[in-house]
């Protein structure tokens, strides 16, 4: 059945919800690429998924990320009980922020001790009674955006007056198109709203020379908006807390706002409740005693009570995401015995005004959720794709099979659609749609860290091989691509679109820790500075370009530390108005093999396409590095004789390159052969070096970025006096049987990098810049091992570059020889 325009204009009750998630389906699956694939409808409830919340706290289970125990009990409340005591180390008592406050003002010889944000609705009020209380001088600051009601305006004036409070209120002209950009990309008004006022409030505070601001979150903000984060990942530690908080709050400024770095620098923002523990009914019985000469407005929805426009965010969310975008931060008030469960259900089931709500949408020029014209946006197509085809290519075909107020508006790709036993779609399994568009909520199953490693986990075979090396040698193994960006491309949309790589991919910031048992992998860290720095070239030609950027890379190298993270820098390289600019990566080997690389471009591409598009960045896929493998087994140190450069050649000798080429016809052979290319590699390589040399075996430390061969450490051996094919099937053989190296024993490192020519896709906005320096297989940073072979496809023919000494630089050519006889019995059938 064809559900008409018609149809859609009628009824939409559960039956007829899930009669329009299956037409989508149907589009989907329909679509030959398309394996599985899940539809889900936002902001009404289906029969078949029952409503469900925390016994304890309330919590709905529809928030992204919520877990229930087998009790009903969820997992932030478990979290509580296990770590109340941690959670609550980051709290203090008033007279910690008394002394905080005026510390700050004393050294810096400030008139006033706080800026206090003042939005003339009760939390903020409360403060500042308290603050006046407590006989600190403080100026207030209020925000006007447009849509703060009359009676909370009516507060702000009469309050500071009675109490002689020097007051400012300013306006920022063009809110209204800020808080578009907020609904369209984060579902709510909140985001943009506290952008402009943290901007107005930073620049006030530093031009009136005030070092603090003080704000009225409230306890259950201050852990959702600030904590969550942090404990999700396990780090409960007060001062670490603290010191990431301060890098993420420069992180925040440094996109899309022109505070510069001394006004971070000079003004801290310190949250009063932190250091508060009064609860909502203290509150209100303190506003209610006519002490505070303060006038509830009747004019706001239930979660404000100073702000019109707050509704619209309520109501968008709920419709557009299926969840209250204030439920995460009133449980917690729940948890910490602020409020009861039923004040926080009357909280959040309060129906907004929406005829209100419409007029103020029609203001700012947001499209209504509620028009069933538009059904669309409050859907997801979540679908399982077989390769070959784009996001872009799914959507597509979808489009030409429906209406188009039936397309969704998310699109999330998953590696399978998760189903309940009895074969039906478990909804509350699937990933949140938009994990970048709002708080940082999502739990370890979602979208944002589908696939990524825990912490503590060990690392893949390929990583450990790194983690063997030591200091410099560790910390500076990495890949450095220059790319060609879009003419116009500018440092902001590059600085967001690497803060969303970031974001999206754990493991650009997951440092490693050495424990006795060996290496694991720590939880991923804040985001701190945007790594992203800037060069101008313009004035050089292309000689002294390439200098200079040689230059940066190195720089940007040394940047990279393996014990701290982040394992990614970037250079935004401006070369003028009349040649387009171009981006310098540098990822370590850690955080992306080859797989990982063509995702962190794919994903970049996509990001400073709908950057430049003018959209919010939503990014689906895969992390960059695959999950370790579960076979921890050491293996055992190989006893043998093994192959050593010749006594001649001095440890630390200057290293030199080469370069090998086999031809588009051999190298078709040793791809259509039964043997994984890596092997065929390899072989070539033991059989060149055994030649030069009386030694057995060849340590070989592989690493095959196609999976096609485990990566690992191998003492492999070949008789220089049989022929390629034979020592082909000797060294398959010892490839299945990883050693630990001697002490003292030389490793030749061998990575395979596999096929370049699909690194970008097709239809994205970057391409490889023109640079020998700057390509994923051009030897970058410290070489500590006496010789080293890249080998990789381009073109349709093998390339295998060498690094090392002159003088074992001659088994290039000798391989290369066996290479093209391991392809011709290749071609025979009998490799």
């Amino acid at each position: 059945m064809t559900t008409t325009h018609a149809d859609i204009q009628g009824s939409l009750d559960p039956e007829h919800i899930r009669l329009l998630e299956r037409q989508i389906e149907d589009a989907l699956i329909d679509y030959e690429p398309i394996t599985d694939c899940a539809v889900v409808f936002h902001g009404t409830a289906v029969e078949s998924v029952p409503a469900e919340r925390c016994v304890r706290c309330g919590m709905d289970a529809a928030y992204p990320g919520t877990v229930l125990d087998p009790d009903g009990v969820c997992d932030l409340c478990v979290m509580y009980a296990a770590h109340e005591k941690g959670i609550l180390s980051y709290f203090g008592e008033v007279d910690e922020f008394v002394r905080l406050v005026r510390e700050r003002a004393e050294a810096a010889g400030s008139e006033y001790d706080a800026l206090l944000l003042f939005s003339g609705g009760k939390d903020s009020t409360y403060v500042l009674h308290q603050l006046v209380r407590l006989g600190l001088k403080v100026m207030t600051f209020t925000f006007d955006n447009g849509f703060i009601s009359k009676t909370a305006l009516d507060n702000v004036e009469t309050i500071t007056k009675a109490l002689g409070i020097e007051h400012v209120t300013m306006t920022r002209a063009g809110q209204n198109r800020i808080f578009l950009k907020s609904l369209q990309q984060n579902k709510s008004v909140c985001n943009g709203c506290f952008r402009s006022l943290l901007d107005l409030a930073n620049q006030l505070a530093h031009e009136r020379g005030i070092p603090s601001i003080v704000t009225g979150l409230s306890r259950g903000q201050i852990i959702d908006e600030r904590l969550l984060w942090f404990y999700r990942n396990g780090e409960f530690e007060r001062e670490r807390i603290e010191h990431q908080l301060e890098a993420g709050r420069k992180v925040y400024h440094q996109v899309g706002s022109s505070l510069s770095d001394g006004v971070l620098d000079r003004v801290e923002v310190i949250d009063y409740y932190r250091f508060s523990d009064v609860t909502k009914d203290d509150i209100r019985a303190y506003l209610t005693s006519g002490e505070s000469l303060w006038s509830a407005p009747k004019d706001t929805g239930f979660c404000s009570s100073n702000c019109m426009i707050n509704d619209v965010g309520v109501y968008v969310h709920k419709l557009e995401r299926g969840f209250h975008n204030y439920e995460s931060p009133t449980r917690w008030e729940v948890r910490l015995g602020h409020l009861s469960q039923d004040e926080a259900d009357a909280e959040l089931r309060t129906p907004v005004n929406i005829g209100r709500v419409r007029s103020m949408l029609g203001k700012i020029g947001y499209s209504d959720p509620g028009d069933r014209s538009r059904l669309g946006r409050r859907m997801t197509a979540y679908y399982v794709r077989r390769g070959g085809v784009s996001p872009d290519d799914v959507r597509d075909a979808v489009a030409a099979r429906l209406p188009e107020i039936l397309l969704p508006e998310y699109w999330v790709e998953v590696a399978t659609v998760p189903r309940t036993a009895a074969g039906s779609v478990d909804r509350r399994a699937l990933p949140d749609p938009a994990p970048a568009s709002g708080k940082r909520l999502s739990g370890p199953d979602g979208a944002g860290a589908a696939d990524a490693p825990a912490a503590g986990t060990a690392p893949t075979a390929a990583q450990r091989l790194l983690l063997a090396e030591e200091g410099e040698a560790l910390d500076g193994r990495a890949r450095a691509l220059l790319l060609d960006l879009p003419a116009g491309t500018g440092p902001d949309a590059v600085k967001k679109a690497v803060l969303e790589l970031l974001l999206r991919h754990d493991t650009l910031r997951t440092p490693f820790e050495r424990h006795e048992g060996g290496w694991r992998r720590a939880a991923a860290g804040p985001i701190g500075q945007v790594p992203v720095a800037r060069v101008d070239v313009s004035k050089y030609d292309g000689v002294q370009e390439s200098k200079v950027l040689r230059v940066a890379a190195e720089r940007l190298r040394g940047r990279l530390d393996v014990g701290r993270g982040p394992l990614v820098q970037a250079v935004l390289v401006e070369r003028g108005a009349r040649r387009a600019p171009r981006l310098l990566l540098v990822v370590h080997e850690l955080a992306a093999d080859l797989p990982g690389w063509q995702r962190l471009l794919a994903d970049l591409g996509s990001a400073l396409r709908q950057l430049t598009e003018g959209g919010r960045v939503v990014l689906s896929g895969g992390q960059a590095f695959p999950a370790p493998v579960s076979d921890e087994t050491a293996p055992a140190a190989y006893e043998g004789a093994l192959w050593a450069p010749p006594a001649g050649v001095r440890p630390g000798a200057p290293a030199a390159t080469r370069r090998t080429v086999l031809d588009a016809e051999r190298t078709a052979a040793l791809v259509r052969g039964d043997a994984p290319l890596a092997a065929a590699v390899a072989a070539a390589v033991t059989h060149a070096l055994s030649g030069a040399s009386e030694a057995p075996a060849v340590l070989l430390g592989v690493t095959d970025h196609t999976g096609e061969l485990a990566s690992g450490l191998y003492a492999l051996a070949a008789d220089p006096q049989a022929a390629a094919g034979a020592a082909v099937r000797q060294v398959r053989t010892l490839l299945t049987v990883p050693v630990a190296a001697p002490s003292g024993a030389a490793v030749v490192r061998l990575g395979h990098l596999g096929d370049l020519d699909g690194l970008f896709p097709e239809d994205g906005p970057l391409r490889p810049a023109d640079s020998e320096d700057h390509d994923l297989v051009a030897p970058f940073g410290p070489q500590p091992h006496p010789l080293a072979v890249v080998s990789h496809l381009r073109g349709g023919r093998l390339h295998l570059d060498w690094t090392g000494p002159a003088e074992l630089l001659d088994a290039a050519g000798a391989a290369a020889s066996a290479l093209a006889s391991i392809a011709g019995t290749a071609e025979e059938g009998t490799a």
